[in-house]
């Protein structure tokens, strides 16, 4: 398997490290800057400057995309192009849906194996939420409140964040686009979304282009409500999830990496995986994608497609004060 790393930002590094890990060693990068990282630590990795370079020059089979979302559906273009048969692009798909349908139609009509970076999929936490609520442990779900939070200069130090691209309106950034993993983890959940609506703003407190918070509602094609807080103002870092069901409830918590479900007997029980590293899940993706394993935590480009939507249905309803129907919404 020859392996192409596109983008040597700190998500590339990091998939660049575990891959490495997992024992892989047929790779290539391609680094337009190299300036943010020395590549050359790697070993003799060849380096090019763009993917056209790299493909001509070697038989790849797999690639990773880890350029600003800005720059996705370009990157997959230039890919599906080349027929390369497996890809691996980091989350969110893009920024707009311009030209998407497009890429959507190739990816099916040449059965490319195409992976989303949603990683949180792969938190043994969220795992159990799943198995408990596939299991009817607390009935029928009818409410979640999920909340992420955490304050942007310190994603990044060894970076200036406001020059970052979560500061940039034009590289994808800000809460909604950056902290998707709520809509995609939701859907992933409970299904299908009927109806957006959303408040997000600028504070003005971090002095960037970008919404820095945003509160979304939503309701599910089941009936269930929910609400998402995003932002990037929050010194501690939270990221949890509460799931109120008909016969108990279900808490997540990534930060105490705990799961806390009461049932209708009021019975109390605890799932803890604070053995679990992050980068645990990052690894686990990762392999699964590489070993192409048939696995549900694994997002599809299809399921990609509906958490963007739902994000960009939520910018279209604070722009516009409306509730957005999503059947009937056209990004």
């Amino acid at each position: 398997m020859k392996i192409l790393i596109i983008g040597t930002g700190s998500i590339g590094i990091r998939h660049l490290n575990n891959i490495v890990a997992l024992g892989y060693s047929d790779l290539g990068i391609v680094s337009r800057s190299r300036t943010e990282y020395n590549i050359s630590e790697y070993g003799n990795i060849p380096v090019y400057n763009s993917i056209e370079s790299a493909i001509t020059k070697n038989e790849i089979d797999t690639a990773i995309i880890c350029t600003p979302t800005a720059n996705h559906l370009a990157d997959i273009e230039k890919l599906l192009q080349f027929n390369i048969p497996n890809i691996y692009l980091e989350k969110p798909i893009s920024h707009s849906f311009s030209g998407i349908h497009t890429i959507a139609k190739k990816i099916a009509d040449n059965n490319v194996n195409v992976a989303i970076g949603y990683d949180l999929r792969f938190d043994p936490g969220l795992q159990k939420v799943k198995e408990l609520l596939d299991t009817n442990s607390i009935g029928k779900i009818i409410s979640v409140n999920a909340q992420v939070g955490q304050y942007l200069p310190d994603w990044r130090p060894n970076q200036d964040f406001k020059n970052g691209m979560s500061a940039k309106i034009a590289s994808g950034g800000g809460v909604l686009l950056d902290l998707i993993h709520e809509f995609d983890y939701l859907y992933w959940l409970i299904g299908p979304v009927e109806t957006i609506a959303s408040f997000n703003k600028n504070s003005d407190t971090l002095e960037i282009e970008t919404e820095d918070i945003a509160e979304v509602l939503i309701k599910f094609s089941n009936g269930t409500l929910a609400t998402i807080h995003l932002d990037y103002l929050q010194q501690k870092p939270v990221r949890n999830c509460l799931i109120t069901g008909s016969m108990g409830s279900i808490y997540w918590n990534l930060m105490e990496q705990t799961v806390i479900w009461v049932d209708h007997q009021k019975k109390e029980s605890i799932y803890s995986y604070k053995d679990f590293e992050r980068n645990d899940r990052f690894k686990a993706i990762l392999k699964a994608f590489l070993e192409k394993q048939t696995d549900s935590g694994l997002t599809t480009f299809e399921e990609g497609m509906k958490s963007l939507s739902m994000v960009l249905a939520a910018k279209y309803s604070n722009d516009k004060n409306v509730f957005v129907q999503l059947n009937q919404f056209n990004p």
